[in-house]
């Protein structure tokens, strides 16, 4: 019998998944570009924060960083230098709407803000499952 896991365990799980792939990708640079390695922190980021909401039993209005940060705050501290991070996602992509769609590419030396970002995001959802 397979055990159903709650929301918020889903996407911690998933969160992992993805921020195991950011952490190998630095050794796998003819595969892993920079845009790459900055979406995938992204969708672990995003599932991170999910598992975040979803323990609160909360859903956010929308899933672009700056929502996830807005929304955060309300209920948690974000130091400054990450959310300038994580807004910093925002920057390099508009894709949510035809009227403002862009996409900026990352350069090779991003890459450790995006690990970064993704590191301390995973942190603050381990500090609240755990708290």
């Amino acid at each position: 019998m397979k055990i159903q896991k709650k929301d918020w365990e889903q996407f911690f799980e998933d969160g992992q998944g993805f921020h195991r792939t950011v952490r190998g990708s630095v050794k796998r640079p003819e595969v892993f570009t920079p845009e790459i390695i900055q979406n995938v922190a992204a969708m672990g980021i995003e599932k991170y924060f999910m598992s975040i909401f979803t323990h609160r039993g909360l859903l956010p209005q929308n899933h672009t960083m700056s929502d996830f940060v807005g929304e955060v705050k309300a209920f948690m501290t974000l130091p400054a230098d990450l959310e300038e991070s994580l807004l910093y996602f925002d920057s390099l992509q508009s894709i949510c709407s035809v009227f403002d769609f862009r996409i900026i590419k990352p350069v090779p030396e991003d890459v450790p803000r995006f690990m970064d970002a993704i590191d301390r995001v995973a942190l603050l959802a381990e500090q609240e499952i755990a708290g």
